[in-house]
């Protein structure tokens, strides 16, 4: 018989690479992880790690045993979730997981009302990008996720939550922010802060310019979109953003949204689930909370 304690520890070593982290993760000593995968190795009759100075790797037997404990332990965790859903929406667990602009900007508000209404269910957010999502919701660490740009991928349902608008901002000392009237032209030459490459509010940005027959002068890329909104407001360039980002700041006076003639930038945000399980009740309750309520933040402008 597998021993399925055996199976975890090899499990989590597996997932950290290291046999030093995982006895951290798992609160135990060093020596007792190394002695329990010892004893899974034994009990298989084969070697499932490479012991290296730097961490650990999986053999070849070691990645087909890998494989089969995720699914185990997936399923473990599904079951565990069933029997939460006998009680109901008094008690349970949500895992969520989000690309930049809906985790930042959307999320936090509708996980908060949801909470409110069902006290007693847990709910994590995971801020990533849309690949790492998509990539977490099909290996089941995530139970659901939204993402700033439409997907079609076997596996996984979707349904789109808002139209998004990605708007272009600056500092209103900026030259261009006193105008009344601002063209394609007048920005063309101008100086952008993107997202970094991968975005999707990027790709939406650049799109959009490209169907127009332009390309951005990217002065600075930056990895999140408070660091876009504070070097666009220290007036560093144009900002490309979504609506829904930099609301706060143009209510405050620290941004003002540049009203560009013949520019439109629209993109969905759209929820992406598992289609191929049954979802539990949280689950259930909270992709039909997110379609008939759709709670979004407030755009001043």
């Amino acid at each position: 018989m597998i021993n399925f304690h055996h199976l975890f520890i090899f499990h989590t070593v597996a997932q950290m690479g290291s046999f030093t982290r995982a006895a951290a993760e798992l609160k135990i000593s060093q020596p007792a992880v190394s002695i329990q995968v010892k004893k899974l190795e034994r009990n298989l009759q084969t070697t499932l790690l490479e012991r290296m100075r730097t961490g650990v790797t999986l053999t070849d037997t070691g990645e087909v045993v890998f494989e089969y404990t995720t699914r185990i332990f997936s399923l473990a965790e599904e079951m565990q979730l069933a029997i939460q859903d006998t009680s109901g929406l008094r008690a349970g667990r949500l895992t969520i997981g989000s690309s930049s602009t809906p985790g930042e900007c959307i999320l936090p508000l509708a996980i908060g009302i949801f909470c409110q209404c069902h006290p007693g269910v847990d709910v994590s957010l995971d801020i990533s990008n849309t690949q790492e999502v998509i990539e977490q919701i099909l290996s089941r660490e995530l139970d659901l996720g939204m993402a700033g740009a439409p997907v079609s991928m076997s596996g996984l349902a979707s349904f789109p939550y808002v139209k998004d608008e990605v708007v272009l901002v600056a500092s209103p000392t900026h030259s261009l922010a006193r105008r009344r009237r601002i063209t394609l032209d007048d920005i063309a030459g101008e100086s952008f802060i993107m997202r970094e490459l991968g975005s999707a509010t990027r790709k939406a940005a650049e799109d959009a310019l490209t169907k127009r027959g332009m390309s951005a002068r990217v002065a600075m890329e930056l990895g999140s979109n408070e660091a876009v909104k504070r070097a666009s407001a220290a007036g560093l360039g144009i900002g490309a953003l979504s609506k829904f980002s930099v609301g706060p700041d143009v209510a405050a006076g620290y941004l003002k949204v540049l009203k560009v003639r013949g520019w439109k930038c629209e993109r969905p945000l759209t929820v992406l689930y598992r289609d191929d399980s049954r979802p539990t009740t949280i689950q259930s309750a909270f992709l039909s909370f997110l379609q008939t309520e759709k709670p979004l933040p407030p755009v001043p402008f």
